[in-house]
């Protein structure tokens, strides 16, 4: 692990010389002056958003306030997603691209228009699998005028509507016939993501380090409103992990089925009836911060090249990093909290979200938590657990009895990988923390991968030998190398040497996934309750109650299809970490390569107290349903909460084998999939 000074700043703690006893703050900011680009911000007022339904109903309220400008960077944009909803049919409410309209044409602001920029990703290659521009590039059909012909009447099936609606606000965009709206795509520089993974340690194979280098993405999620307007003075702005896609609306019930979510066919989601639950998280910024989200905006869009009439001019921005404009902070109430924006930008050679995840979570004490999509950065693992024996082997140093070495319970809570290549990756870190056995094929398969080389080492040792003796006879044999799966988990293969070697330095894990129960499926699935009494009913019986005999695998099969159909997977889309009610960082980067080193990314920090204790205590209940936030977050309290964690997790997943109703959300996760193609 790197030295801590050169993310750190150096400083002189005084030391009592009656006690002997020195006070210093810790710096989980980067505060070294090789991160003069990413400076920490002292006058802020910080909003936290836990899911789509609060953080977007707060932008609209915000854009329609709006009165100089909108600057929005986004992974994707669905002009028909509503950002606020009611009803079940599209649309639910105020859309995207209706707001924008409205906003632009000075509809909220006496008649004056406001300049509205939109910057999102689009690559030829990334986004032939994806759906983030729904109605980019199509023919608007009946929403178009053309030569004054008569049209079809327009379409009344909400679905033609949704994408009439789509494929005319993008053409009239970047046709430039939406008076003051601009918008401009980028895609990844593959250039200088392959200058950036040079410098990243571990093993890729040909086609993960190929997909990496030809297929980066813009990740990031920023909305910018009025920064130039009256010096800033109303200034807001927002860092987030939420895209405007219309399948990252969800309220926090999290409900099997909500209608306010969207049909299928509204989104890129799975094949059940309507859009899957989702969890993110948002946070609203006021104050001397935006200083560094209005550059990094004003830098990506001036890089960005328009397309047709809709492109928009360059923007004329100047900042000063270290001198933020005086009026984004006087109107600031006394609660203020300090902020650092950082990035990965590969263009510019940044990677302080890298750098920030290895400072804060080293000096985490008593808890870390992490709730992320991709799970998927094992070298971050090792580094805490670096960071971690360091500080046990100082605790044992300054003389101090190993057993009252204080635990420290990292909670890590993630979605099933939605990719089988990313379940490996996925293994690497969960493996690195103790938890390999959570994706038991994979981690059985890693065995064998060992195994089966140390077999083939044992053969070259004997060849070898053999040649050494009589070289004229035998050749020189070839050395065996290590299988791509099996050379990443070298070191973490043997879980009950990890465990060992977790609990000699205090460090407790577990991982969960997060879970929605529907209330109504009695209802749903009458008639294949039914069938399944039929059934079991003519079937013959064992002394346990067990069906066996022809019909047993068809019972089995049916009864796993009602029980799974009382469950939906909610789709953690967050990329959050908190520690020690003293620190949390949220916004668009995953806990994996991609996001670390070859996508744009965007996050917020803070080190506030109030802000992550709040945090902290809000995310924990939603998951337990109310039953373990954290309380006052004291020692004894984490440690009590970490063991009721792990019981109810425990109970869930028995009520859920059974088809009984969950205790919150939080399951353990567990993937029984295997893969031998690496993707992270």
């Amino acid at each position: 692990m790197a030295d801590a000074s050169d993310t750190q700043h150096r400083s002189v703690v005084p030391i009592a010389e009656d006690t002997r006893v020195a006070t210093g703050s810790v710096q989980y900011l980067l505060e070294a002056a090789a991160d003069g680009q990413t400076p920490v911000y002292h006058a802020n007022h910080l909003e936290l958003y836990i899911c789509g339904e609060e953080a977007f109903a707060q932008i609209a309220r915000d854009i329609r306030r709006a009165r100089g400008s909108i600057d929005i960077i986004c992974w994707g944009f669905d002009p028909a997603m509503e950002l606020t909803r009611s009803g079940t049919t599209w649309p639910r409410g105020d859309t995207w691209g209706g707001l924008l309209e409205e906003v632009a044409s000075g509809k909220h602001n006496a008649g004056q228009p406001v300049q509205v920029r939109v910057l999102s990703w689009y690559g030829f290659i990334g986004n032939l699998g994806t759906h983030n521009m729904p109605g980019h590039g199509k023919a608007a059909g009946h929403a178009l005028r053309s030569a004054g012909k008569l049209l079809p009447p327009a379409p009344t099936d909400p679905r033609d509507r949704r994408e009439v609606f789509n494929a005319r606000w993008y053409r009239q965009a970047f046709d430039g016939e939406l008076a003051h709206i601009a918008i401009r795509t980028r895609d990844g520089d593959s250039r200088a993501v392959k200058a950036s993974l040079q410098s990243e340690p571990g093993k890729r194979g040909p086609s993960e380090a190929l997909f990496l280098e030809q297929v980066p993405t813009h990740h990031q999620k920023t909305i910018l409103i009025d920064y130039d307007h009256e010096g800033g003075a109303g200034a807001v702005g927002y860092v987030m992990g939420l895209n405007s896609v219309t399948d990252y609306w969800d309220t926090s019930a999290h409900l099997f089925h909500d209608p306010r979510r969207g049909a299928a066919w509204e989104g890129a989601s799975d094949s059940r009836p309507g859009l899957k639950p989702l969890q993110d998280y948002a946070c609203r910024i006021r104050g001397a911060a935006l200083v560094a989200v209005s550059r990094n905006f004003t830098d990506a869009w001036n890089r960005a090249k328009g397309s047709g009439q809709g492109g928009g001019a360059a923007l004329q921005r100047t900042h000063d990093l270290h001198r933020p404009p005086a009026g984004l902070s006087r109107q600031l109430g006394p609660a203020r909290q300090r902020a650092q924006i950082v990035r990965t930008q590969p263009e510019e050679g940044d990677k302080s979200i890298q750098r920030l995840y290895r400072q804060a979570s080293s000096f985490a004490r008593h808890y870390l938590f992490v709730e992320n999509q991709y799970f998927q950065h094992a070298e971050w693992a090792r580094q805490l657990k670096q960071a971690r024996a360091a500080y046990a082997a100082g605790w044992q140093a300054a003389g101090r009895n190993p057993g009252t070495l204080p635990n420290l319970h990292v909670m890590v809570v993630i979605p099933t990988p939605e990719l089988v290549v990313m379940v490996p990756r996925t293994h690497d870190a969960a493996a690195a923390l103790g938890q390999g056995g959570s994706m038991p094929h994979q981690d059985k398969r890693i065995d064998e991968e060992v195994q089966a080389y140390e077999r083939e080492m044992a053969r070259y040792e004997e060849r070898q030998a053999m040649s050494d003796r009589q070289p004229h006879r035998f050749p020189p044999p070839a050395r065996p190398t290590l299988g791509a799966l099996a050379a990443a988990h070298r070191a973490a293969t043997d879980q009950g040497q990890v465990k060992a070697a977790l609990e000699g330095m205090g460090l407790r894990t577990l991982i969960g996934s997060l879970w929605s129960y529907d209330g109504e499926w009695r209802s749903r699935q009458n008639k294949e309750l039914e069938r399944l009494r039929e059934w079991e009913d003519s079937s013959t019986r064992d002394e346990k109650g067990e069906v066996v005999g022809p019909m047993a695998r068809q019972v089995k099969d049916l009864r796993d299809w009602v029980m799974a159909g009382r469950y939906r997977e909610i789709y953690i889309h967050s990329k959050l970490m908190l520690l020690d009610d003293s620190f949390f960082t949220l916004g668009s980067a995953n806990l994996n390569l991609r996001s670390m080193a070859v996508d744009s990314e965007i996050n917020v920090a803070s080190d506030d107290v109030g802000k992550s204790t709040e945090l902290r205590r809000r995310v924990w209940a939603l998951h337990t349903g109310g039953t373990q936030d954290g309380g006052d977050g004291s020692p004894v309290k984490i440690a009590d909460t970490f063991e009721k964690w792990e019981k109810l997790m425990q109970a869930n997943k028995q009520a859920k084998d059974a088809g009984n109703a969950l205790t919150g959300f939080l399951v353990p996760f567990e993937d029984k999939r295997i893969s031998n193609i690496r993707l992270g």
